[in-house]
């Protein structure tokens, strides 16, 4: 196989590496050139239209705590009382309590001298206190004029002598209308009290009052 001819003036490859040197010098003489014509700079600081600003720094003079007034003194009120060993004008201040003060002295025991015995309510008995006096009560008189009736259970103490002594309510129906009067009766009324073992005694117990217009006395 026959090689081609090739004519050495123009040889691409070696041409090439001559061009590229020959660039190369003349860049850099070039370069040289110009550094040695402009080799003093002068350089000028700018001067713009900018603003100032100012920082003004005071010192706070140091502040000193207030000292918080006393509360206002409680009012002198004077206090009632019904000795006469005290004076009017005795206030509640004067009257404040004594912690370090003795304790007063116990009662004396029962029994004693100038004291006198209080008898126990019985709940339970052998003989139940039966009523021997009834008083009616008064009717309200607006409840004849509206015409309504009820009943009232009471709960009473009756003495080893047959008195009641006291009477609460314990129910009402209708409320608010009859106790008054139911009360005011059951105070007058007289027991045959009750009996345990023999001897009587002081008992409490619930008693009902009914309130009926037909027991009701007729007017004169």
């Amino acid at each position: 196989m026959a090689t081609g001819w090739r004519n050495p003036k123009h040889d691409l490859a070696e041409q090439s590496k001559v061009v590229i040197e020959q660039g190369f010098a003349l860049s850099l003489a070039l370069l040289t050139m110009i550094f040695l014509t402009y080799k003093t700079f002068e350089v000028q600081a700018y001067v713009g239209e900018g603003t100032t600003e100012y920082v003004n720094i005071e010192e706070i003079p140091e502040t000193e705590q207030m000292k918080k007034p006393p509360p206002p003194q409680r009012p002198q009120i004077p206090v009632p009382t019904e000795s006469e060993d005290i004076p009017e004008d005795v206030t509640i201040m004067d009257t404040e309590l004594d912690l370090d003060a003795p304790p007063p002295p116990p009662p004396p025991p029962p029994g004693a001298r100038g004291q006198k015995e209080v008898s126990p309510i019985f709940l339970a008995w052998e003989e139940a206190p039966e009523p021997i006096k009834r008083v009616q009560p008064l009717y309200p008189t607006m409840a004849v004029k509206a015409g309504v009736e009820g009943k009232v259970t009471l709960n009473i103490v009756v003495d080893e002598r047959g008195n009641v002594l006291e009477a609460t309510v314990v129910i009402a129906n209708p409320p608010g209308i009859f106790e008054d009067a139911a009360i005011a009766a059951m105070l007058q009324w007289k027991f045959k009290p009750a009996m345990q073992r023999d001897l009587p005694i002081k008992v409490r117990l619930a008693y009902p009052i009914e309130f009926r217009l037909t027991t009701i006395p007729p007017s004169e």
